[in-house]
């Protein structure tokens, strides 16, 4: 596919990047409390504008389907779902923490994405001759400890690390990594643009007036 579109919604900042048949990639990132909800079309809309390009004109989209933000990770998988849908094209989904190790081409890295309450998403990557792999299980480590790891650490932008943190060094962002996880997937699925949590989502509060337990049929 020639052009493409990436969404990364589920870390501190959204980051939209889309590849042109000419080779040229649009990038928009932003960060800030504005929901992501009401940014992330607009963006799209930007990206297409500047290449020249309708809606129409996508041939492929890739996502991020966490772990992350809750809220960041819905966002930009309904986004991919929806354009997927309207478009008819093919779309996948891939890890974030996938993304962050697809950033450098160190030969291992510790790639992160922030959790909650002072805690990050954490898994080691290897990398043999340019292909990536997974060398454990993701697992949810505190942030404090990152400055004691010996493997160098790639992280979304945004994110503040402690001091002495080794890092691996970037070369893209976010979503230009999602960009070739897309161009290398020989079969991109749309059934991946599912959610991937490693904890619980937080629970929806009930509606204001809804009773706890249902009715008494006593009396009746």
């Amino acid at each position: 596919m020639r052009t493409a579109l990436a969404v990364a919604a589920c870390g501190p900042r959204l980051e939209l990047a889309l590849a042109t048949g000419q080779g040229a990639v649009g990038i928009v990132a932003l960060a800030g409390p504005t929901p992501r909800s009401e940014l992330v079309m607009a963006a799209v809309d930007l990206l297409l504008r500047a290449a020249g390009l309708e809606r129409g004109g996508i041939e492929g989209i890739a996502a991020s389907r966490g772990p992350g933000s809750f809220t960041g990770v819905r966002v930009g998988l309904a986004t991919a779902q929806g354009l997927a849908m309207a478009l008819g094209v093919r779309a996948h989904g891939f890890p974030s923490l996938l993304a962050q190790a697809a950033r450098t081409e160190v030969p291992e890295c510790l790639a992160i994405q922030p959790a909650r309450r002072g805690f990050a998403y954490a898994q080691q990557f290897s990398r043999c001759g340019g292909h990536l792999e997974a060398t454990e299980e993701p697992r949810i480590v505190a942030l404090a400890t990152l400055a004691d790891t010996v493997v160098p650490v790639i992280a979304p932008v945004g994110l503040e690390l402690p001091p002495g943190t080794p890092l691996a060094p970037a070369m893209t962002t976010t979503a230009e990594a999602l960009l070739a996880l897309l161009a290398a997937e020989e079969k991109p699925d749309p059934s991946t643009l599912t959610p991937l949590y490693l904890e619980p989502a937080p629970a929806t509060p009930p509606a204001r007036n809804m009773p706890l337990c249902p009715p008494s049929r006593k009396g009746s």
